[in-house]
């Protein structure tokens, strides 16, 4: 299998070799999901056989799924039954933001809970006490294993395992501060009170509660065209993985322990990007978005989260149709030269959350989740529907 798209040929990296005509249809063969008893076959490269045309509008299969279903992506709309190879905001729904606000962890979620926002301090000089952990009692927080520095000359040390601290010198106080991002010149923090902590405030961050920007927008428009087409849709996983990545590469948000002075990425990245392993397992149930138990999901099966089955595609999905973070890439299907939104987190970058896009010139990118892109959703046909026609673009499947 080939994993990462390589625009010279014959290039061999860890014994496999990829090239430039890496075009079809691939068995999977890394992590998946384990939902099912199937295989998962998936399309790749520049391919003109993966066209559907679904409740009135085009769509490009991008894989199949365990449970024997077929997950399908947005492509616009058709023209005299065929489905042309449109771009641009063609092949998009319209455009969202994934989330009105920025400035939170939280804000890289397709739903999420507490937004504890981000702050600053640049007393470069100032001699604070930092700690390794805290407790908490009647209302006071207390640093245990603590380290006495300024951020100039300590930044490092800092970093490596100090991560809370009081912004003063006693150890103590009624809000607590934990440092997520640190230089010689300035410090970012997230504002714990109550007795929250790092682990504590990840979990509320992270909790399903309030719906995203691009959740609202993607449901709006289910509603609007698809939902007497519900019953050929399978209840089926849309991952928004939240995990962190390993090592100094999740940074300060992924443990108190960790010795990192970069950003906190998220797992997706790591995958893609810096070990070339993408996944198909979504690591923790609370980022498993699947259909709630009222509205025909099962329940264990995902976090029960939806009303509506449809999403976004992952990093990981991106990658095996031909994106990757290394080139640009315009001969594969999801090419549509517009920035169109995934599912994934990118990072929680400085002071603010960045989300995963397919961007304009066919690869992998990242931008902030307040900024506006193309949305394309993603559905996934039940197992044994019927069709006809051959996948073309002038003679797409049709689902009868």
């Amino acid at each position: 299998i080939s994993y990462k798209y390589i625009n010279d040929a014959n290039v061999t990296e860890n014994g496999i070799t990829y090239n430039n005509g890496d075009n079809g249809v691939f068995l999977f063969n890394g992590t998946d999901d384990n939902d099912g008893n199937y295989n998962i076959y998936y399309y790749r490269g520049n391919v003109d056989n993966n066209n559907v045309l679904f409740g009135g509008f085009c769509w490009k299969i991008v894989r199949t799924t365990s449970t024997g279903g077929v997950k399908i992506i947005y492509n616009g709309l058709p023209s005299d039954g065929q489905c042309t190879n449109t771009t641009g905001s063609a092949t998009t729904i319209g455009n969202s933001m994934f989330n009105t606000n920025y400035n939170s962890p939280a804000d890289v979620g397709y739903m999420y809970g507490t937004r504890f926002t981000y702050s600053s301090n640049s007393n470069s000089t100032t001699t604070y006490l930092f700690g390794n952990d805290v407790t908490y009692s009647n209302g006071t927080y207390t640093l245990k294993d603590t380290y006495s520095g300024t951020l100039s000359s300590n930044y490092s040390t800092i970093a490596s395992k100090y991560h809370y601290t009081c912004l003063n010198t006693s150890g103590t106080c009624s809000s607590v501060y934990y440092v997520t991002y640190i230089t010689s010149s300035d410090m970012y923090y997230l504002t714990f009170t109550g007795g929250d902590n790092l682990d504590s405030a990840k979990t509320k961050m992270f909790t399903n509660t309030n719906d995203s920007t691009i959740k609202t927008t993607i449901d709006t428009w289910y509603i609007e065209n698809l939902t007497d087409y519900t019953s050929y849709l399978e209840n089926t996983i849309f991952c928004n993985d939240r995990s962190f990545a390993s090592g100094t590469l999740g940074g300060l948000l992924s443990g108190k322990d960790v010795n990192s002075t970069s950003s906190s990425y998220f797992a997706g990245y790591e995958r893609v990007a810096e070990t070339y392993s993408p996944s198909l397992t979504c690591t923790n149930q609370n980022d498993r978005f699947s259909l709630s138990t009222s509205n025909g999901g099962t329940s264990g099966y995902g976090n029960n989260a939806l009303t509506y089955p449809v999403g976004l595609l992952t990093y990981d999905e991106a990658n095996l149709a031909g994106a990757n973070f290394s080139n640009s890439n315009i001969n594969y299907y999801l090419y549509n030269n517009y920035f169109s939104w995934l599912g994934s987190p990118r990072d929680w970058y400085i002071y603010f959350a960045r989300v995963g896009v397919v961007d304009s010139v066919g690869g992998l990118y990242w931008v902030g989740a307040d900024d506006a892109n193309g949305v394309r959703p993603s559905v996934s046909l039940q197992p044994g529907t019927q069709f006809s026609g051959s996948g073309t673009s002038s003679d797409p499947y049709v689902v009868n």
